[in-house]
């Protein structure tokens, strides 16, 4: 008789433990024995997987992005078609995930203050999560533009960075202060400032 395991694969566990690590401590201060630690891994499993710290840093940062990119789709439920139901909708999610207690804050926003100078390949990586991110505002605001205020004089594009700038600079002040609820304020005020452009 075979017993079937659910054990995860190593680099799985090396990401989770890289990135326990360094929402805690920040990428500087986390060391390859302390993540081969936490993950219950040889280092020699770590350079199988990785060439070295930074390798496994753009890797990591790659797959938080993804990971919290699917928790977003899978948390913004809004059965309306209108595009601006649905930024509501994704601004209440990310409200309502900033207040659990699990939610430590984003690594591609840590990466980006701590390594922009010294790790431009990681910054690039970083740079590009981000356009992706306003790209993805930009498309759902311009399509409410065009239904609920087509001749308004606004640029969705500067719009959609400033909820990401709202959103990272909130994450910082969280951390700061250790108020769950800065989020959830800087976010109220940004949907009622964007249902006065839109006239909803």
């Amino acid at each position: 008789m075979t017993t079937q395991t659910t054990e995860k694969p190593r680099k799985e566990k090396l990401l989770e433990a890289a990135r326990e690590l360094m929402l805690d401590k920040g990428y500087v201060a986390t060391t390859v024995d302390e993540i081969c630690e936490q993950a219950g891994v040889t280092k020699g499993s770590f350079f199988y997987y990785f060439k070295n710290k930074e390798e496994m840093g753009k890797n990591l940062v790659q797959h938080f992005a993804q990971a919290n990119g699917q928790k977003l789709m899978e948390g913004t439920c809004c059965e309306s078609d209108d595009p601006l139901d649905k930024i509501f909708a994704l601004i209440d999610c990310v409200s309502k995930m900033s207040q659990k207690s699990e939610n430590k804050g984003c690594l591609v926003g840590i990466f980006t203050q701590e390594l922009s100078e010294s790790h431009p390949e990681i910054r690039n990586i970083c740079d590009e999560i981000f356009k992706q991110t306003i790209q993805s505002f930009s498309a759902d605001l311009e399509d409410a533009k065009k239904i609920h205020a087509p001749s308004a004089n606004f640029d969705v594009q500067s719009l959609s960075e400033q909820l990401l700038v709202l959103i990272q600079g909130s994450l910082l002040l969280t951390k700061a202060s250790q108020d769950r609820g800065v989020m959830e304020r800087t976010l109220f005020h940004f949907k009622e400032y964007l249902k006065k452009l839109y006239g909803k």
